[in-house]
């Protein structure tokens, strides 16, 4: 690629995502609550009142985790608030003289009392435990049909208002094609992640009894083992995080409805990995998508995503809408993928006080400036005189330890990584 290609010097920008990435993920600590709450899920219901127990008992049904927490995707929601939606199945032989509002009507039966949780809401598609902080939504799956594709089956879809159906759904196989999509992750790009979490990772899951902490050791449930708690450091995982988060925001207070992240999710799995680093990474994602929907919208057709485990899974079935209204919504889209691969371009060349003010616009002000505080304690150099180099219009910064300082290479200024300061400028 030529000099003119913006990312070929991102080592700013790439540690300022990092940063942002670790910030909105489930810590360590985190995935190994949700992990618990996952085996107590088994141990609730086949508990003797559960109407659930006897068909979790013919040595076949599984309990697994599926979506983000499988992918080891899953991110804060919100603006203000850190909440974990997290997504679990509960696959059993559904007898055949059920209706189709049956196995989430039982389902939302067996949860009631599950230990720890403020409330239980029934869903289009899912029973949802809400905890603090947490939320997991309980999704039935039906594999009576005995379908040859591996664990393949039928959710439910039982809206307040219009006929109940089913779905066919393979969550377990779209699981398996996400991680040998993106592998195990370039050994740089993990071990540089990995040193992100062991300063920045943030708890925010508590144990709710010792029973909680204890549940982990003691539960039978079956292991999946690409699922929870081993998580991808892969690029192409880690830049999936920050769309997903950027799209959340975007979103938050649209009347239009947000692109589903399993939909994301596919495109980051068709996305080849970018050596250029995580910001040209997530750079291609949104740029390569929003064209993909522009395409879309020129020839008068629409996403038609199919689980690649099991094409009659159409992981986009409810976005975009039909007609007009499903124009407006890839449209939209488009616009603000376009918006977010404008600002990576900029962002990629410009100073680091430039890209602090950037994350708060992308990725939230509070998560910018609990960013900015890492960097401000990282590059603090009140204990040493040494100055902390970066080479202009590059994005690079350098090590005083390591790195002889040329002319071209300037001295950044102090406040550059102090939070405060960088906040005051957002008011100017």
């Amino acid at each position: 690629m030529s000099d003119q290609y913006p990312f070929n010097h991102t080592d700013t920008l790439d540690e300022v995502l990092l940063d942002v990435a670790t910030l909105i993920e489930l810590s360590p600590h985190d995935r190994r609550v949700a992990e618990s709450r996952y085996r107590r899920l088994k141990t609730h219901l086949e508990r003797e009142k559960s109407p659930l127990a006897v068909y979790l008992a013919d040595g076949r049904s599984l309990i697994y985790a599926q979506g983000s927490i499988a992918t080891s995707t899953t991110i804060i929601s919100g603006t203000e608030d850190d909440r974990f939606d997290v997504d679990a199945i509960v696959e059993i032989d559904v007898p055949s003289g059920w209706d189709n509002t049956q196995a989430l009507d039982l389902l939302e039966e067996s949860l009631q009392g599950f230990p720890g949780v403020i409330g239980i809401e029934r869903c289009t598609r899912c029973v949802q435990l809400q905890f603090p902080f947490m939320h997991m939504d309980v999704t039935i799956l039906d594999r009576r049909e005995r379908i040859t594709i591996d664990r393949a089956g039928d959710i439910f879809h039982s809206p307040d208002r219009g006929l109940a159906t089913r779905v066919p759904s393979n969550p377990w196989g779209f699981t398996n094609w996400f991680r040998s999509q993106v592998g195990v992750g370039q050994a740089l790009f993990a071990e540089s992640i990995r040193r992100h979490r062991d300063t920045v990772s943030k708890n925010r899951l508590r144990y709710l009894d010792e029973d909680e902490r204890m549940v982990v050791a003691k539960a039978d449930q079956h292991d999946l083992p690409p699922a929870i708690p081993s998580a991808i450091d892969a690029q192409e995982a880690v830049a999936l995080k920050l769309l997903k988060r950027f799209v959340n925001l975007r979103y938050e207070e649209a009347s239009l409805p947000r692109p589903p992240s399993i939909y994301l999710t596919k495109r980051a799995g068709n996305v080849v990995y970018v050596e250029q680093g995580l910001a040209a990474q997530l750079f291609m994602l949104a740029d390569l998508t929003a064209k993909l929907l522009r395409q879309h919208i020129a020839d008068g057709t629409r996403p038609q995503e199919e689980n690649p485990s099991y094409p009659p899974d159409l992981i986009n079935d409810r976005w975009p809408r039909d007609g007009a209204l499903g124009v407006s919504d890839m449209k939209t889209f488009a616009e603000e993928l376009e918006f977010l691969s404008e600002r990576l371009n900029q962002m990629a060349v410009v100073p680091l006080s430039e890209i602090s003010k950037a994350i708060d616009e992308l990725f939230g002000e509070r998560i910018g400036k609990e960013q900015r505080q890492v960097l401000a304690e990282r590059y603090d150099r009140r204990s040493s005189p040494a100055a902390v180099l970066s080479e202009p219009r590059t994005g690079s910064i350098y090590a005083p330890a390591i790195v002889v300082a040329p002319e071209r290479k300037q001295a950044v200024p102090r406040h550059n990584f102090h939070p405060l300061i960088l906040d005051s400028e957002d008011d100017e």
